[in-house]
């Protein structure tokens, strides 16, 4: 039996891949392709943050050998949910600065991403049950803005969250 985990960057080719596979349209195909790579950046550039004293010291390692996407090579499927915090708030989505569409393909493909973890287990959904429903929240909560009058539709006659 395998028990070796894959790595983040072995994780996130195979979700992309799929999702690119599904998508219709080149400008789907786009917006998805900006999130993979807004994503590996913030991997890259936020999240050693989350690791702790053997992981930073890999993670130098391998940023000795080969800077480029080391984060990503070396680190796990927890690395990568710890990660998606940092993925949730600016400057990687920033209302400012991105389209109302490129933000709700973001939040579609980060909540995909998290039950595709949970889907293939990859997290144990108990251990990390908090930081999970913290990340389910801030998608939530960074959802509703970009789909007022679906939450018209939901509760009629009550004015969307601004």
């Amino acid at each position: 039996m395998n028990t070796t985990q894959p790595h983040i960057d072995e994780i996130l080719r195979a979700f992309f891949e799929r999702e690119l596979e599904g998508s219709r349209g080149p400008i789907t195909r786009q917006r998805i392709t900006r999130v993979y790579q807004r994503l590996l950046v913030c991997l890259e550039t936020d999240a050693e943050s989350i690791l702790v004293g053997d992981d930073r010291v890999l993670l130098a390692a391998e940023r000795e050998l080969e800077p480029d996407g080391a984060f990503v090579r070396t680190m796990h499927a927890d690395d990568l949910l710890f990660g998606l915090e940092s993925f949730l708030r600016e400057p990687w989505l920033d209302p400012m600065k991105q389209e109302r569409q490129d933000q709700r393909v973001q939040l579609r493909l980060t909540s995909g991403l998290i039950r595709m973890l949970l889907l293939a287990r990859l997290i144990d959904r108990y251990r990390y049950a908090c930081p999970l429903a913290e990340l389910q929240a801030r998608i939530a909560t960074l959802s509703r803005p970009l789909y007022p009058r679906r939450m018209q539709q939901i509760i009629p006659g009550v004015e969307p969250w601004r």
